[in-house]
């Protein structure tokens, strides 16, 4: 069974602060994931240099696009992929990032899969045949499980819907967004404020039990190794 692993990072604060604590998380059970970034949260060279480092070190950097429907008034979907390619980054997959356009079904992928890419990934399936390989739909482990229903309950249900797709396909995608293991995905506004003092659903606990409960159970890959493995067995 295969659990690929993904995580969209949507600021700088998350680049920051949040990749560090989820990276050492994943160097103590030895995995390492896909980690997909918008092009405006690397404005210093110092986040740059960073995400070349880790994809020297086995993660794999992927495009958060958020021009996710090619309007002009936002840098081009071609020239986002251009500005990670001319940092030194090696991209292979496109998610669509939800925070300034949002995912708008085919318009969406069209966009994504002109791309020329190995994978992509949005919600479902394309209505259309597509020439770049379509990623399963993930399971949003914080902000749906943990932010909706709470840690215990949030983890329960999470397993349940995990379980079921691995029954089902012997494989699922999971998301988990690094801003949550400095910031309590709980709340909204300034409740996040006291939630995050007394550490109440932040994910570096849950991530850390997830992985540890399902390692040696599942194999966990990188966006990019799944596509191989799919594509290699005609999925």
């Amino acid at each position: 069974m295969i659990v690929g692993l993904r995580h969209d990072v949507d600021n700088v604060y998350a680049v920051r602060r949040g990749l560090p604590l989820l990276v050492s998380i994943e160097e103590q059970y030895r995995v390492s994931s896909t980690i997909f970034v918008r092009t405006d949260v690397l404005p210093k060279q110092s986040y740059r240099d960073y995400m070349k480092q880790l994809e020297s070190r086995g993660w794999e950097i992927g495009l958060h696009l958020i021009n996710t429907t090619g309007t002009p008034s936002l840098p081009a979907p071609q020239t986002e992929l251009s500005f990670l390619r001319k940092i030194g980054l090696n991209i292979q997959g496109v998610t669509p990032c939800g925070k300034t356009i949002g995912f708008k079904d085919d318009v969406s992928w069209k966009i994504m899969d002109a791309l020329d890419l190995k994978y992509m990934e949005g919600y479902g399936y394309p209505s259309y045949k597509t020439k770049t390989f379509v990623m399963p739909t993930h399971l949003s482990l914080d902000i749906h499980y943990v932010r909706n229903f709470g840690e215990k309950e949030g983890y329960r249900r999470f397993k349940a819907d995990l379980l079921q797709k691995l029954g089902k396909d012997k494989l699922a995608t999971v998301l988990v967004h690094p801003e949550w293991f400095v910031r309590s995905v709980g709340g909204s506004g300034l409740m996040k404020i006291p939630l995050t003092l007394l550490r109440k659903q932040m994910m570096n606990r849950i991530y850390d039990v997830f992985l540890s409960e399902y390692k040696g159970k599942v194999e966990f890959k990188k966006y990019i190794d799944v596509c191989h493995l799919l594509v290699s067995n005609n999925f």
